[in-house]
């Protein structure tokens, strides 16, 4: 036996779900020509007040520094920052040594301090490098490590 006909096949209509959200409905070009408008309006006019700010800026310029109401943070042994701490200059800070003499030069591969006894000329481009980056090489010469490869 056959299978029997729909007898409302006429009035039957697909059903699915549409939806018709925000972006849909801002997506047409009516609307995108007026965004593009105002975002063009905007540029302009923040192009104009940075350059008559600039003006200003130039006319006013004093001895006297104005002070920012702007922290340092600091960063702690934890990793965590701090709202209080010194700033270390690097110059005051002496350089030395691992064996704890003078800094005479620095390691031409990890710029660390080295002093005259501590520092290993490599035989291949004569530049100074500590004994971590230098290896021993042909007749007793000694290689940095970019020259031993």
């Amino acid at each position: 036996m056959t299978k029997r006909s729909n007898p409302f096949i006429e009035d039957f209509v697909p059903q699915s779900k549409v939806h018709v959200g925000m972006k849909q409905f801002n997506n047409n070009n009516i609307r995108l020509q007026s965004v593009y408008e105002k975002t063009l309006e905007l540029l302009f006019t923040g192009a104009k007040k940075s350059t008559v700010q600039n003006v200003i800026d130039n006319s006013n310029t004093t001895a006297s520094h104005k002070r920012d109401n702007l922290k340092q943070l600091f960063i702690g042994k934890d990793g965590t920052l701090l709202h209080c701490g010194t700033i270390t200059s690097c110059e005051a800070t002496l350089i030395q040594c691992a064996c704890g003499s003078g800094k005479e030069t620095s390691c031409g591969y990890c710029e660390k301090p080295l002093c005259s006894k501590c520092q290993h000329l490599c035989a291949s481009c004569d530049a100074c490098y500590c004994s971590h980056c230098s290896l021993p090489g042909y007749e007793g010469a000694e290689l940095c490590v970019s020259c031993y490869n």
